[in-house]
């Protein structure tokens, strides 16, 4: 993160120029997460285009994002229940 104070103006100086430069830098990361949003759409579209069905990995992806030792858990729970449903 950039240090927005270097030298020391009156305090109202100092304010409005790092309220600028957080505002600024904001903007600048919400581009980024624009930019990043859209490779990732475009990424499963090109999955999609090869034949790959794009519910299912983005599944896999929150699978891989939770930590194996709940989700061992909770499949082992699902597969519970279903069995107990005659599934």
């Amino acid at each position: 993160m950039t240090n927005f104070i270097s030298s020391a103006p009156p305090a109202h100086k100092v304010t409005a120029e790092i309220l600028r430069h957080v505002v600024e830098y904001f903007e600048h990361l919400e581009a980024q997460k624009k930019t990043l949003a859209d490779e990732q759409k475009e990424l499963l579209t090109m999955a999609k285009a090869n034949g790959y069905d794009t519910k299912v990995i983005r599944k896999v992806i929150a699978i891989r994002k939770r930590d194996a030792e709940d989700y061992a858990e909770e499949s082992a729970v699902i597969e519970m229940y279903l069995e107990g449903l005659g599934m």
